[in-house]
């Protein structure tokens, strides 16, 4: 398990709003919450359900406020489809999900769809954030990684908290229980 993140830079909101990003929110949380930003929108799986659309601006805004540590991760401009069709097709797997449950939808299963489906990564090897990660870097499609509200780095390396399925379980059943009260 790799968990290991080089944080190229910290983040300038004016670069994020174009392009495709992987986003590691509560990256220091066990596990981090993972979605996808494509040209300043936002959209993940969570436990309350589909977030669809969500400003990058918002979603910035929030991440300051909070003092969230993230980890933003540049995915490779895809070389037939355009963002915009990327963004629409993650919509569409985000739809496939209700939210996030204790049946096996988790906030990486939209995610793993749409790197098989449009980068060719076998979504059968992926199962946790950390095999997302490395199946990214082996295939060359990350081209940076950028830092909000990180603790001090040491070489500039975020190291990602180990966890295996039954700390992602549990964490689910935590935040399912939130809602509940």
């Amino acid at each position: 398990m790799n968990n290991e993140i080089h944080i190229t830079a910290e983040i300038k909101e004016e670069e994020i709003k174009k392009g495709i990003y992987l986003v590691l929110l509560h990256a220091n949380r066990v596990p981090p919450h993972i979605g996808m930003m494509m040209d300043n929108a936002y959209h993940s799986l969570s436990v309350k359900g589909q977030e669809i659309n969500i400003s990058g601006d918002v979603l910035m805004k929030n991440i300051s406020v909070r003092k969230i540590p993230t980890v933003f991760i540049e995915i490779k401009k895809h070389p037939v489809f355009s963002n915009n069709h990327l963004s629409e097709s993650f919509i569409e797997l985000v739809k496939q999900f209700d939210k996030v449950n204790t049946n096996g939808n988790t906030c990486l299963s939209p995610v793993k769809l749409f790197f098989d489906e449009y980068y060719a990564l076998e979504k059968a090897n992926v199962n946790l954030v950390f095999d997302l990660l490395n199946e990214i870097q082996k295939n060359n499609f990350g081209i940076a990684a950028f830092g909000v509200n990180l603790s001090p780095l040491k070489e500039n390396i975020f190291y990602l908290q180990p966890y295996d399925q039954r700390d992602l379980q549990k964490q689910i059943d935590l935040e399912l229980s939130k809602l509940k009260k």
